[in-house]
């Protein structure tokens, strides 16, 4: 535990936060758990937890990225900083994360506060400016900016190959609206537009509000009647996270029966 309070504490300017998750479900216990344990992290009652993460052995670490996905599950002793340091080396700052030459306020101004378009367009002068610190710095905040355009470029592959179009059409506009002025936040808004017009798009959306409606009854079901429910459901959004999530829930059923 200890270990996870120094991890937590050396990277959590960089984004990183370590929650611990417990089932313990009275309250005077778990603070007495963090009193005694000298706990510096936050804390989090989740009833079933282990059930829940399907852990295999206690104590069980998740790594969680930005959107929702686990990726990585190991013993706490392995969350080390070479680990982590991998997790971050694609991340982007969300400010810039020093102090640069005054020429550069305008371009930092836009970066810091996320009009990274507009941060790249006051940039093109200065990166080809004589004096070599104003050069440098400059390549500086646009490396930060391509980096951030390259990854955004990344997921958004992930998501179309994955078919998760809610999220991919999430990404496409926040691109739109942060890179304003590139050609680039022209065609995040246009296949956007598109995206949300198409029959993949919607039936994305049918099958999360389904989901969403059928899982709170889901406890009360027999497990033949909700592995039948998630079966259909399944069937009929077979290529949307919704459906595949659905998928996954009936073979839990089944395996209940």
């Amino acid at each position: 535990m200890p270990h996870l309070v120094e991890v937590n504490e050396k990277y959590r300017d960089k984004g990183v936060e370590i929650i611990m998750a417990t089932d313990v479900d009275k309250a005077p216990e778990l603070e007495k758990f963090i009193a005694d344990k000298k706990l510096k992290l936050g804390v989090a009652r989740v009833p079933d937890i282990y059930k829940l993460v399907k852990a295999q052995g206690y104590p069980t670490s998740y790594g969680i990225d930005v959107d929702g996905n686990c990726i990585w599950r190991g013993h706490p002793q392995q969350c080390n900083d070479s680990l982590i340091e991998g997790w971050l080396k694609d991340l982007r700052a969300p400010r810039v994360p020093r102090k640069l030459h005054d020429a550069l306020s305008s371009a930092v101004n836009a970066y810091d506060n996320g009009q990274y378009g507009a941060a790249l367009n006051g940039l093109e002068k200065l990166l080809k400016h004589k004096d070599e610190k104003i050069k440098a710095d400059a390549q500086y905040v646009a490396d930060l900016l391509n980096g951030r355009l390259e990854m955004n470029k990344a997921a958004a592959v992930i998501h179309r190959n994955s078919g998760d179009l809610e999220r991919l059409v999430a990404l496409l506009e926040a691109d739109a609206r942060d890179f304003s002025g590139l050609d680039y936040a022209k065609d995040c808004a246009s296949e956007a537009k598109k995206t949300k017009a198409g029959k993949a798009y919607k039936e994305c959306v049918e099958a999360r509000e389904k989901l969403a409606r059928l899982k709170p009854t889901l406890a009360t079901m027999k497990p033949a009647d909700a592995q039948k429910a998630l079966g259909k459901l399944s069937k009929d959004y077979p290529d949307t996270p919704a459906g595949r999530e659905a998928a996954e829930l009936a073979r839990e059923f089944e395996e209940k029966k």
